[in-house]
């Protein structure tokens, strides 16, 4: 009984291997198709172009000029600086460091605003500073860390245009 094999079983099994064959050849032919499109050259074009005569092109005329920027003032830019430091500070959430520093910044610019009244300067940004300064140190207590970083950004935007 187990050693032979009717015809049907023998139909079966051939059937079996020319689809197995067929499929495998599919296979191959995939891989060598994916190969051969991989391995496709490079695409070079030349574009070629009118010549240009080198006088034809204008020579750009140098352009001399000074800048005019504002005098450095040592003062504001310490009240400047330790605002920033409140900034970064609130960045962090750190509201006891940043009203540590809300306090440099304080005597910062009430050092500024003096240097300034000697010398017999403007000093009416300065003087919004320090109000702004006590704005944002309200805005710290309460927790408006936000509100509190805009009104810092702005202060020290003024303090930038300070001349």
């Amino acid at each position: 009984m187990f050693g032979s094999v009717d015809n049907a079983g023998q139909s079966h099994v051939r059937r079996a291997f020319a689809w197995c064959a067929l499929l495998a050849l599919a296979c191959v032919l995939l891989v060598y198709a994916a190969a051969r499109a991989r391995r496709a050259p490079p695409v070079v074009e030349t574009v070629t172009t009118p010549a240009r005569t080198a006088a034809a092109l204008p020579t750009p005329s140098p352009v001399y000029f000074t800048t005019r920027l504002p005098r450095r003032d040592a003062e504001v830019e310490r009240a400047g600086d330790r605002i920033a430091e409140v900034e970064v500070y609130l960045k962090k959430h750190q509201s006891a460091a940043a009203l540590a520093a809300l306090a440099h910044a304080r005597r910062a610019t009430a050092r500024a605003l003096e240097a300034r009244q000697h010398e017999g300067a403007h000093t009416d940004a300065l003087l919004s500073t320090l109000k702004g300064l006590d704005s944002v140190q309200r805005a710290i207590e309460r927790g408006a860390f936000d509100d509190a970083q805009r009104q810092l950004v702005a202060l020290d935007r003024g303090l930038d245009g300070i001349d």
